[in-house]
């Protein structure tokens, strides 16, 4: 009943077109914070950030989360933008509705998932003031189907926040503190953030790199024999069981969210600087390989998390380029081999990233902006 009295009051209220309101998870961060720095330099339109806790940060006009403040900046809005499909409860046609979304899809959500997991059906808009966007018309196609969306309203922009993988060589000194310069390699462990993801003593176990036989004396010295820094960004339930678990082990740095978060940082900030990067079945890689870095992939719960969660693009062993491993001695073995060969897993790269990712120019937040108030 709230919900639709407030989308009443949003009807008949008048919109101010020159307003734009941002959201994003976590706060000022991901898509929304590159298209509004994109936008800020623009000089158009005025905008206000709706966050959950105000940061200091000079110029950007920021109101708490349901406040009344930001309920009524949002009613008044002309713009609403988001990561994440907040405030599309309430919103009405007038309003343009920008979803930029967290990240294209690899495994199975929304409307695409056919397992039992419960899940929060996505607003369909069918509108021309809504506006999706997607990387190519392969993610067009799988946006399109997990959120049961008009094909029409699904744009290939490409992501905003992918375009500073095009303008740095990375900030990884400026959140951790470290010369990158005086180590041999940089790599970057960075799942996903799986609820089931427990040992039988309850415990988290991705910061064992997913692998059952994980060695972590063994690792630490492998690290500090070849040179490598190894960063690890978990989500953030998982960060102090994870700073628990390293913080005894050489060369390895946690990035946690409060460090990016005080910089008005993100993960986008980290990724130029990163030489190889370690995931599972995140889809951070479809944005690492517009770097053209070798991938590896520590899946040794595959066959599992296809039945369990599943994947919107299949076969799985196709849209993962690069190494796949289940042991820890395979682990190694691999990340030597791409530290040292460039040239791994080169082809199969680049025919996917040519899938995934059309745009491939560091202009998405143009084409975003453009698309929508150009």
């Amino acid at each position: 009943m709230l919900t639709r009295l407030l989308k009443f009051i949003n009807w008949i209220l008048p919109k101010d077109d020159g307003l734009a309101v941002f959201d994003s998870v976590p706060d000022f961060s991901g898509n929304s914070q590159a298209l509004f720095e994109f936008m800020r330099d623009m000089g158009e339109p005025e905008a206000v950030w709706i966050v959950e806790e105000p940061l200091d940060i000079e110029g950007v006009i920021q109101e708490r989360r349901h406040s009344l403040r930001a309920l009524l900046t949002i009613l008044r809005a002309g713009s609403l933008v988001s990561t994440h499909g907040r405030m599309s409860e309430i919103r009405v046609r007038r309003q343009k509705y920008v979803n930029l979304w967290h990240g294209m899809p690899l495994k199975a959500m929304g409307y695409a998932e056919t397992g039992e997991r419960e899940f929060k059906e996505p607003v369909r808009f069918d509108d021309e003031n809504y506006y999706l966007i997607a990387t190519s018309t392969i993610m067009r196609n799988a946006m399109t189907a997990c959120f049961n969306q008009d094909a029409r309203r699904v744009h290939i922009t490409g992501q905003p926040r992918n375009d500073k993988l095009f303008r740095s060589d990375g900030r990884i000194p400026e959140i951790t503190g470290i010369d990158t310069s005086s180590y041999n390699k940089v790599v970057l462990f960075a799942p996903t953030f799986r609820a089931s993801d427990y040992i039988s003593d309850g415990r988290l176990i991705s910061h064992h790199l997913n692998l059952p036989d994980f060695d972590a004396e063994a690792f630490s010295g492998f690290l500090k024999e070849k040179n490598i820094l190894f960063l690890v960004k978990f989500h953030p339930l998982e960060e102090e069981e994870a700073r628990r678990f390293f913080s005894e082990m050489d060369n390895v740095v946690l990035i946690g969210s409060d460090d990016l978060a005080k910089r008005c940082m993100d993960l986008y900030d980290v990724l130029p600087g990163v030489d190889v990067l370690v995931t599972d079945y995140s889809s951070v890689y479809f944005d690492f390989l517009l770097l053209d870095r070798p991938v590896i992939f520590a899946v040794p719960d595959l066959e599992e998390y296809r039945r369990v969660r599943g994947f919107v693009l299949e076969p799985f062993e196709f849209w993962a380029p690069g190494p796949r491993v289940e042991t820890f001695s395979d682990f190694l073995e691999e990340l030597e081999r791409c530290l040292e060969d460039d040239d791994y897993y080169r082809r199969e790269r680049r025919i996917v990233n040519s899938l995934v990712n059309q745009h491939q120019d560091g202009e998405s937040s143009r084409r975003v902006y453009e698309l929508v108030w150009g």
